[in-house]
This record gives structure tokens, sequence and C-alpha cells, in this order.
């Protein structure tokens, strides 16, 4: 379970699984239920929303089958106030629950946010919620962010990966019909 070794905590008898494959993100595709999910929380009025991304590798593509939220506001104590920000308790017990439910087969691959309508779609601003994320090793070579917002009343949704060759860090998505 990658988002138990995020966190400290690790078992040796999952090494195996797919998500411990060498290799990159080249590409990304979105279930149905979670595109439908990402673009409702882009159409919600709440400030500073966010999430895990879940999912599995076949090659280079990453398939995206599960997305949450980082559970209650209340958990955290002054508010949120970054993008990828989470309670760590929150992230281990729904790693665990994802990585049982599927069988091993699907683990924790990145993380969503939406920009805020003050803040508009920002490339840059993405970009810094990259590195700042790789610094603090929720980024890697097979994991991904995806950046949610509106342009012209459309949804658009960027997904980056840190393993790109620097200034190119966006990969395309697609959202499964």
């Amino acid at each position: 379970m990658r988002i138990a070794e995020r966190y400290g905590w690790s078992s040796s008898r999952f090494k195996n699984h797919s998500s411990y494959n060498d290799g990159v993100t080249n590409s990304v595709e979105i279930s149905r239920n979670v595109g439908v999910f990402l673009l409702r929380q882009a159409a919600s009025l709440s400030g500073k929303l966010s999430g895990l991304l879940f999912g599995y590798h076949e090659g280079d593509c990453l398939k995206i089958v599960m997305a949450s939220s980082v559970g209650m506001p209340y958990w955290y104590e002054d508010g949120r106030s970054a993008e990828l920000e989470i309670d760590p308790r929150f992230a281990l017990g729904l790693g665990e629950a994802v990585h049982h439910i599927y069988g091993g087969e699907v683990d924790w691959f990145g993380s969503w946010f939406v920009n805020t309508e003050e803040e508009g779609l920002s490339v840059q601003k993405d970009l810094d919620v990259l590195v700042n994320g790789h610094k603090m090793a929720m980024f890697d070579n097979r994991s991904i962010l995806l950046s949610i917002g509106w342009k012209d009343c459309e949804p658009v949704i960027r997904t980056y990966s840190y393993a790109r060759d620097e200034g190119d860090y966006e990969i395309p998505n697609k959202i499964l019909k």
C-alpha cells in the first residue's frame, strides 16, 4: 500500500503488486464515475476542495477508478490551508480499505484539487502545487496531480506528472464515457 508507505508504515507482503512496477505514467484514463464525482466537486461552492486518487497501471497508462475527498472540514484545526493537506489517519484508513476491497490491485496514485473561482486556472499554480507535493514525497514517476477548474463556462481537467521533462509536466487525460 503506497499510502501506508507515505506515512511510515509498510507491509512487505504487498511489494509485488502492480503499483510497485517501475515505469512512468504517460497518460491517464478517468473512469466515468470518477469523472462525474470530480466535475461535481468543481461545481461546488465550497473552498479548498481536494482529495486522493486511486487506480492501477496498464503499461504507462494510469487508470483512475476511485477518487475521495480529504474527510470532514472540522478534522482540520485551522481549516485547510493547502491543496495537498490531508489528515494522515483518513488517508491511511481509506488507503487500507481500498487496498482490501480491490484485492491489492488498486492503490493510491495521486491527488486532485479544484481551483477556486477567484484563482481561476493557472498552469503556474498547478506547477507550484506539483513541486510542493514532490518535495513532500507525494508525487513520483508513477503518481499524478489532477487540477480542475473552469474556462469559458466549461470544466477543464489538467493532469501532471513530476517525472516528465522539466517544463513539460502535463500529461494527457480522458474521462471514459
